[in-house]
Order: C-alpha cells, then sequence, then structure tokens
C-alpha cells in the first residue's frame, strides 16, 4: 500500500500547488456560496413546499435547477426527510448531492 505513494512526484509538481490551492478555495467558495442559496431557499419555502405535498409549483421551482434525471429522486428524497426537525438541513444535503 505505501509503494503507491512511494515515488518522489506522488504529490507532483510543487510548483503547481499554489495553483491547486487557490482554484481548490475558489470551488470550494463557489459551492459554499450554492449552498447557502439552496438553504435559504428551502428554509424560505418549507411551508409552501408541504402545504403543496411537495408536488407543486413551489417544489418544482426548485427542481428546476436540477437535472432532468435527478428531479423525481430529489422529490421522493425530501419528502422523506420532511418529518424531520432539521428538515432544511436534510433537504439542502439531498438537492446539493444532485446538482451538476
Amino acid at each position: 500500500m505505501l509503494t503507491a505513494c512511494a515515488g518522489p512526484n506522488h504529490l507532483g509538481n510543487p510548483l503547481t500547488l499554489p495553483v491547486r490551492g487557490l482554484a481548490s478555495a475558489l470551488e470550494n467558495a463557489s459551492y459554499n456560496s450554492q449552498r447557502r442559496a439552496v438553504k435559504s431557499w428551502i428554509a424560505s419555502n418549507a411551508a409552501a413546499m408541504r402545504a403543496e405535498g411537495f408536488q407543486g409549483p413551489v417544489t418544482d421551482e426548485l427542481l428546476a435547477t436540477l437535472p432532468v434525471d435527478h428531479r423525481e429522486k430529489v422529490r421522493r428524497e425530501i419528502e422523506e426527510v420532511a418529518s424531520f426537525p432539521d428538515f432544511t438541513e436534510r433537504a439542502t444535503v439531498v438537492v446539493m448531492v444532485h446538482r451538476d
């Protein structure tokens, strides 16, 4: 197992580390921004989604941000977590997992 990373270049070119670090920081910032927006939207619309039984235009608005082939699965998963007290957090995770 140790032989897989025993070579001198197993981390790649050290001169590219700052660039890779910056790219990673930008990706994380973008993800965190999207996650905050999704969580805020869900928190603001949770009551309306529940009221329509997760089958109406409010839920459809959330699902429209996802790939078409993931939407029904996300709808089912959001329905499954609806009874939990931390619904907003769980629903956010469900949506973020299925985003492109």
